[in-house]
């Protein structure tokens, strides 16, 4: 996977998780704002998991070395994983 595909998978997970998360946080969600997160939620949860493993993986192996967007994808992948356990 060259590194600008693998920018775009990350960004746009995790801005996919962001955006629906800030419209539940503020506790306002239109009846369009649902149904786009039905449809887009779930794949951007398994892209964002699928994601970390292979960053994961490539950082073991020394195949790729650690940036900014590296941490912050791990990060959010953390959080996401701690927030299923509260």
């Amino acid at each position: 996977m060259r590194a600008t595909d693998l920018k775009i998978l990350v960004l746009s997970s995790n801005g996919i998780i962001i955006f629906f998360y800030s419209f539940y946080l503020f506790k306002w969600e239109p009846t369009i704002v649902g149904v786009f997160r039905e449809l887009l939620i779930l794949p951007a949860f398994l892209v964002q998991f699928f994601l970390a493993l292979y960053i994961l993986v490539r950082l073991i192996t020394k195949k790729m070395k650690l940036s900014i967007l590296n941490v912050s994808h791990l990060i959010l992948t953390l959080l996401l994983i701690l927030s299923f356990q509260l």
